[in-house]
């Protein structure tokens, strides 16, 4: 992921205008200062789920503050996935000769501190090693370098690894509904369906690349572990998660993968100002579950205009929302928070993007998601959409508990897919083919356009069809 992909959403944003928002956090019963511990939360966590629940972070064993990941990884997070050390350029620095030392080290680190390791990744475009892209033919790459590289990471790991971002970032930015699966893969223009990343050249004319990634991955990964495409921008109803959607088709129809081995992970690599709606992500990752898929959010930050305590409430609100969305989903049991401290992340110290501040020191956010897995464990139903503000949302605390601090005003954020915020829909309004016309939190319309009826999917998402 690149920086100025987050800072294009940034720029995109409408006008914005100012709310506030309602957290868990404000009600007497939940903890908002003092050292996190989620373990014990997290382990319920999974006992309500069914399933384990996966929780986690990046580590890279050559990072600074190595005494506040120890802890922070034994205590807060219990998964992990390495940010660098199990890319291409790092595993495979000669063509045929692997070299999964750091990776390795990254899945001892998880092991040590009670953790589950996730893999990330096998193909890329970038970081890649410097034979790469070379002089390659398309029928060398697809039948001998992608086969052998997938073996041999993959099988060199092991099979306790939860999941494998088989591919990564293949889908285009410029696509648009109704496109095929090959032509949103050729839509990013970039190595191996061209000869290097921005020539006019064409190499793989087909999706047989990813077919060869995700054959060889299923013969090699564990039994249990879960082969996933894995992308940027995506989760509402729009044009490129669509596209994902088409690629995942492609592959259980023509690689022969079935759904049950098969997974999205959602980046979400976002911002105060532009992020995807929780009846949105909700409805997606409903798509998923009706096909056996599995959904993952791989990569959350979310980086903010300045780190003043407003634009902190609403960051705590967003990632509330998405962590919501992904424990009240069947089929969602990875939640990966990309870096685990402003002063380790990707996007700067500015961007303040992380659960803890450069100190170490966990933010509002990081305490609200600790009330959202506890309410989950406890067996509530799932809050409203905090991040679109108190006009749409009041959180509510555990019964008989009172609101210890004021909501504070902030900057209301640009949702991609987001619902209406009336309380109530319009008089007569009706909902078209395909749209959402229900579930928990939805305040649009309820009644279809004839003839299409209402049917329930999941107790967060009703569409009409």
């Amino acid at each position: 992921m690149f920086k100025s992909f987050v800072v294009l959403s940034v720029l995109a944003a409408p006008a914005l205008c100012q709310t506030a928002v309602s957290l868990l956090v404000d009600f007497d019963g939940y903890q908002k200062s003092g050292t996190l511990n989620l373990r014990s939360t997290l382990q319920s966590v999974s006992t309500r789920k069914g399933q384990p629940f996966m929780f986690g972070s990046t580590y890279d064993t050559y990072e600074s503050n190595q005494s506040f990941s120890s802890s922070v990884f034994s205590t807060f997070f219990n998964h992990v996935v390495a940010e660098n050390g199990c890319k291409w350029d790092a595993t495979e620095p000669s063509r045929g000769t692997p070299d999964l030392g750091e990776c390795q080290a990254v899945q001892s680190f998880a092991s040590k501190n009670g953790a589950s390791f996730r893999g990330h990744n096998t193909f890329w475009h970038s970081q890649t090693p410097s034979w790469l892209p070379g002089g390659i033919s398309a029928s060398d790459l697809v039948n001998n370098v992608i086969p052998q590289h997938v073996q041999q990471t993959i099988q060199g790991m092991g099979s306790s690894v939860t999941s494998w971002d088989v591919v990564n970032e293949i889908v285009g930015d410029g696509v648009s509904n109704g496109m095929s699966a090959l032509q949103c893969v050729q839509n990013k223009k970039v190595w191996p369906t061209q000869t290097s990343d921005g020539s006019s050249t064409t190499l793989v004319t087909d999706l047989s690349f990813v077919h060869a990634a995700f054959t060889t991955a299923l013969k090699y990964a564990g039994s249990n572990t879960r082969l996933a495409i894995n992308d940027y921008n995506t989760g509402g109803n729009d044009a490129k998660t669509a596209c994902v959607l088409a690629v995942l088709a492609d592959i259980n129809a023509n690689a022969g993968i079935p759904y049950n081995r098969l997974a999205v992970g959602f980046q979400s690599h976002i911002s105060a100002t532009g992020f995807t709606s929780k009846s949105a992500l909700s409805a997606t990752f409903a798509k998923l579950a009706q096909l056996g898929a599995t959904a993952m959010i791989t990569e959350l930050d979310i980086s903010l205009p300045s780190a003043s305590s407003g634009y902190e409430r609403l960051q705590a609100a967003i990632w509330g929302d998405y962590l919501d969305a992904c424990l009240y989903a069947s089929n969602c049991n990875e939640f990966i928070n990309w870096d685990p401290r402003d002063d380790m992340s990707w996007l700067g110290t500015s961007a303040a993007g992380t659960l803890f501040d450069s100190s170490g020191n966990p933010k509002i956010a990081a305490y609200e998601v600790q009330a959202r897995l506890q309410r989950f464990a406890a067996g509530e139903p799932m809050l409203c959409a905090t991040a679109q503000g108190t006009g749409s949302c009041m959180a509510s605390g555990p019964s008989g508990s009172t609101s210890s601090s004021p909501t504070s005003t902030t900057t209301k954020p640009s949702s991609t897919s987001a619902p209406p915020t009336s309380s109530s829909p319009a008089s007569g309004a009706t909902q078209a083919h395909y749209g959402q016309c229900g579930g928990i939190g939805w305040t649009g319309p309820t009644v279809c356009a004839s003839p299409y009826t209402c049917q329930v999917s999941n107790p967060y998402y009703s569409q009409c069809l």
